[in-house]
Formats: C-alpha cells, structure tokens, sequence
C-alpha cells in the first residue's frame, strides 16, 4: 500500500500485495485507488457477481477482529463499493439528503462514517442521530418521513448472530428501497468494471465535512403518530395498572431499543425508573447481545421469535419468582418483537389444545405460555377491531389486513367475521374489512401502502395486484388496521393521515416494522389483564372460540443449511452446498403452485422429500438470508404438514 498526501488529499494506492487494512483518518480528505490485482487477489470480483440488495438489505458475515479482512465478504472494501455505487444512483435521481444510523453491531458507527464520507464526497448531505448512539428501523423510517429527507439507510442485520452485520437502504418513504435496488447492483458492477481497468477510485470526505451532521430528531413526530393508532384510553389503561403495581419485563438484548425506548415511554407517562412498571433486562448496549442465543455451544442470534431464544432468555424464572407479571422481546434494531407470559395451570390443556405453546413445571400452580408472533397479531387485530365497532369508526372505512402468504390465515378470518357480524352497518356506508396477500418481506406491505396512498390522491376505488396475481378491491376508503409478517414484525395505521415536519407528506401507516408500536399496544392489553386478574392465554383463548376461527395452529421450521460463521474457500463450498438444499425445496414448494388437488401434490412431494403428509394444508416456502423457512397453517385437529428431512 502506498499512502501520500497531496494539495490536503490522502491518496491511498492498493496493488495485488497491499494490505487489506489501510487507514483512513477522519480528519482529511482520502482517495483510494483499487488495482485489478488486489481485487483478484481480496476475491471481490467473486463478492460483486453475488451481490444483490435482497429481502434484508445486504447482510453477510463480516471478521470480526478486523473490518477490513476480505475472509469475509462484508467488510470495509465491499461497504466502501456499495456506498460508491448509492452515492452514484443517488446523484442520478437528484438524492441530496439522507439519514443513516444504525444499532450495536461491532463497527456500526465506522460504517456510518464511511458512509457518510462517500456521500458528502458526492454532495449529499448526511443526517446521524442527534444524540444517540443508535437509531432503531422504526425510527429511522418514521424520521426519513417525518424529516422529509431522500432516503436513508440502517446499518443492523436484524435478530441474526453476532457475526453478521448490513445495511438496509431505504427510500423517502421510509421504505425499503426498492426502485433503485437493480440500479445500485448494475453499478457496483460497473464498479467492478473500473477496477479489472486499473481506474476504480472512491474518495472519501472529510467528517468534519459541513454535509456530515448530527441533527436527525424523530421522537415528537413519532409520539404524535403513536396517538393516532394506539387510543388514549389504553395509555390510560397502562398508567392505572402501573398505579395498582404491575411490573413488565422487558428485554433488549442488548441492542437499540433500551435508549430508544425511554423518551418514548416518557412521553405516556410510562414509568421505567428502578421502581417503575417497566423493567429493563439486558440493557447495556452490547454487540454480543448479552450471549442470549448462545446455547450450549452454539450461536442461535437474538430471534425473539426463536424457540431456543424466548425459552432460555429469562422472562420465565423472572415471571415465575413473581418479580414480573408479564414479559417481552425486542431484537436489536427494534422490528421483531414477542412475549413469555403466565397461566394458571388449570388451563394447561386447553390452551395447548388450542395451539397455544405450554410449559408446565412439577410442583407449579401456573403454567409458561409462549405465543407465536402470528398469535399476537391475531389478538392486536381482533383487539383493534372491537374498539373501532364500539367506536363506530370501523364502518366509515375500508379496514385493510395485510398478510404475507405464510401469515397465519387466522388474522385474514377475521375480516369475514366481522363482516358477516356487522353486514348491515358495513353495507349503509359501502365499506368492509378487506384482506391483501402479500409477498415475503415488509418492503411489499411498504408498497402497498404507497400503491393505496397513490390511489387515494388520484381519487376512486383503490385495487391493488397480490401475491398471486389477482387484482384485490380495497374500496374507496381504505385505511391499515394491521400488516402482519409472520415473522415477528408488524405495524398499524390509523385512520387520519400522518403528517411530516413541514407538511409536505402525508402517510396513513409505517412503511416498516414497528416493535414499540407493537410493544405499546401490547402493553395496554397486559394492562387490562393485569387490573382483571387474567392472562394472555385465557383472552386469546376466548377469542377463538367467540370468532369461531378455525386456522388454530401454525408452525414453522428454521432449517440451517451452512455454518455461516465460516470465512474463504471453507465458506464458499459450504454455502454453495447449502444453496443448492435452499434452491430445491423452494422449487419444489413452488411446484406445488397450481396443482388442482391435494392428492397431487401428495405424490409429487413424496416422490422428492421424505415423510411428508399433507392433509389440505396451505404450504409455502421462504428463502430469507440462509434459511429455508417451511410454513404450515391448518384446521382442526392435527399438525397438518410435517417435514422431517429435506434432501
């Protein structure tokens, strides 16, 4: 590596036998000019053929003693190509302020540094939080909305192992960016391109740059929505419970939720002081997230919607020492979200009956009831529902379900009992509950919102293109009661429009998922249980049986197709290995699409996986990151789809 300071500009040479880890001082001006050589010999030339913007962002295993190794391939070289290429497609499409943030990943703030330095180089101004160290997703989509910005990005992998890291970018919507995804992959190509020429150069700023600045605010603004989808009685609620002593456990594993969720709080009047209802666990920012999903040798991330996480994160012995009434989960940016709650044992078999996952311990008069995110949104859902009938402000819309397809279809029943229950108010004013099929992956309940934000402007009934291709009426006055990811992220609307800073935009929901929007609702549903002396298991319970919901129960499999904590060849192999297992069982649950019976798919599945039963199951596959994600959602009685084995 060659490193000269000219005309107050650091120019820094990399040639096939220079150093992966250069300097980059924060207080000039940096070039850095890539040879053919050393992207030969770093393997980023394989790294730009794999890239691609997916479901999550970019996220990929990263070294972990140092940022700048190519053993891994997301690292400071392959950042640096990204930021180079966003930065480019930002310029075309005339981006000119961002904001970028992130959670508590090792290096989170030094990729924002070098984020923001190839930004400002190309004249886009970058926004950081104002005075924390983190930024949740939620809040850095609100903020990109509310702070009428161009877009922005979060640096955070979600729930998954500490050895991961990314980058979502997101659009002036707060949305995942979808549009320009393509564009930004076609020029890290190019890119790639300039290095085989021995012409690729990425200049960095200055941080002291005057387009770097630490003024991105979003928690009055974000106050003001919550009041729009969460009512004030259920603050009041809370604050009763609070005042008659229940006690909420609340675990952040060690991510950006603790210090995001304090001025929140704060402003409902919510007490998380010592001796306050709200009682923090794992809260010291850690980017090991406390060591809750490594477990017996093994490193199983920080899921909240993980069997192996909410079972042996603490909640239970805290509930069952009676420190806590009820407890729950946030992931470390903040979008997943999930619950451990008590029973009385009486209803132990029952509630399993049900579908509801029951712990029973010897000798113990209450039993451990987990829910599956699904579950919790069921009960949101259904919750909501009722208070907007009561309230008679159901009838004045077209109250939208958003489901993706492996969404529990309890939720997408809902729509028909209330519709059948309320047909003659819903037929006076020519609204009802509507259901939309979504894709995998909450960038598509972003753009359905747009899509349905678009439509109203313009005026006239709103339709929309689902999942599988047919065009859905959402009626003329559509409004988001809920969009649910299985997966443990969700958010709601409400029924006035949100407005930005300035007035320029206006948004009828969240464009991302929402764990302290859940959280919130949540915690008034405790509240009411708490002051009625009930649980979670007995409302939900009673639930299903008064709406007669008969898709009861619901699974799914987190199947590991490589150890992803590998680095180099040993990795490439494996994850090509693992690739060809994801590819297959995809396409086989895609061939399953558009078979006219059960008893057709009967056989090709048996003919191509071992023991599989499918007894009129709706069945979808998932390929998120490096899991192959099986759903299964039936009726009465059993478990409808069981895979055992995936060759």
């Amino acid at each position: 590596m060659g490193a000269v300071e000219q005309d107050s500009v650091m120019k820094v040479q990399l040639k096939e036998e220079s150093d992966p880890k250069i300097s980059l001082p924060p207080d000039c001006e940096i070039e850095v000019r890539y040879s053919n050589g050393f992207f030969s010999r770093n393997g980023l030339f394989k790294w730009i053929d794999r890239f691609e913007l997916g479901t999550a962002g970019y996220r990929d295993t990263f070294n972990m003693e140092n940022f700048f190794a190519t053993d891994a391939p997301f690292n400071a070289h392959t950042v640096m190509i990204m930021a180079e290429a966003m930065a480019r497609v930002y310029n075309r499409h005339g981006v000119q302020a961002v904001h970028l943030g992130g959670e508590v990943r090792r290096y989170t703030s030094d990729i924002i540094e070098f984020l923001s330095r190839i930004l400002a180089r190309h004249s886009i101004s970058a926004h950081l939080h104002a005075d924390k160290e983190t930024t949740p997703i939620w809040g850095s989509s609100f903020g990109v909305f509310y702070n009428e910005l161009d877009g922005g990005a979060n640096v955070t992998a979600s729930h998954s192992q500490a050895f991961k890291q990314g980058i979502k970018p997101m659009d002036e919507k707060g949305m995942q960016l979808l549009d320009m995804a393509d564009e930004i992959r076609d020029e890290v190509k190019k890119i790639g391109e300039e290095a085989r020429e021995d012409r690729l150069a990425i200049c960095l700023s200055r941080m002291d740059s005057p387009l770097i600045r630490r003024d991105f605010r979003f928690v009055s603004g974000y106050v003001e929505y919550l009041k729009q989808t969460i009512p004030e009685e259920a603050f009041k609620l809370i604050r009763k419970a609070q005042e008659s002593g229940m006690k909420v456990g609340v675990s952040t594993v060690g991510g950006s939720m603790h210090e995001n969720s304090l001025p929140v709080f704060e402003r409902f009047g919510i007490d998380t002081s010592p001796s306050g209802s709200i009682r923090y666990m794992h809260w010291e920012k850690r980017d090991d997230f406390h060591r809750v999903g490594n477990i017996q040798g093994e490193d199983y991330g920080c899921d909240p919607t993980k069997q192996i996480i909410y079972r042996n994160i603490g909640l239970k012995e805290k509930l069952l020492a009676g420190e806590i009434h009820f407890g729950f989960i946030w992931d470390p940016d903040g979008d997943r979200y999930n619950m451990v709650t008590l029973a009385d044992s009486s209803i132990a078999e029952e509630a399993a009956d049900i579908g509801l996952e029951v712990e029973t311990l010897p000798g113990v008069p209450r039993i451990v009831v987990y829910f599956k995110p699904n579950q919790i949104y069921f009960l949101n859902a259904a919750l909501k529902l009722e208070m907007l009938a009561r309230s008679g402000d159901l009838f004045e819309y077209d109250q939208v379900i958003g489901t993706t397809f492996p969404t529990s279809r309890s939720i997408g029943e809902l729509a028909d009992v209330f519709n059948r229950k309320y047909s003659r108010q819903f037929e006076s004013k020519n609204t009802r509950v509507r259901v939309f099929n979504t894709p995998v992956g909450f960038k598509y309940f972003g753009s359905m919102v747009g899509e349905v934000e678009e439509q109203l402007r313009r005026g006239g009934e709103v339709v929309l293109t689902d999942a599988t291709g047919k065009k859905v009426s959402l009626g003329f006055k559509p409004r988001i009661l809920i969009m649910a990811e299985e997966s443990g992220g969700a958010a709601m609307g409400g029924l006035e429009w949100s407005v930005s800073k300035n007035g320029r935009r206006r948004s009828l929901a969240m464009k991302e998922k929402d764990g302290m929007q859940l959280a919130l609702m949540n915690l008034s549903i405790m509240a009411g249980l708490y002051l009625d002396k009930s649980s979670f298991a007995e409302l939900y319970m009673d639930k299903i049986r008064e709406y007669d919901i008969q898709f009861r129960y619901y699974d799914r499999i987190d199947k590991k197709l490589f150890e992803e904590s590998l680095r180099g060849e040993e990795r490439e192999r494996a994850q090509t290995i693992g690739n060809q297992a994801k590819e297959f069982m995809v396409e086989t649950f895609r061939s399953f699409v558009g078979r006219p019976s059960t008893e057709e798919v009967r056989k090709v599945a048996t003919g191509e996986l071992k023991n599989v039963t499918l007894v009129d199951s709706r069945t979808a596959a998932e390929h998120a990151g490096t899991d192959v994600r099986a759903k299964r959602g039936g009726r009465l009685p059993n478990c409808l789809l069981n895979i055992s084995h995936v060759e």
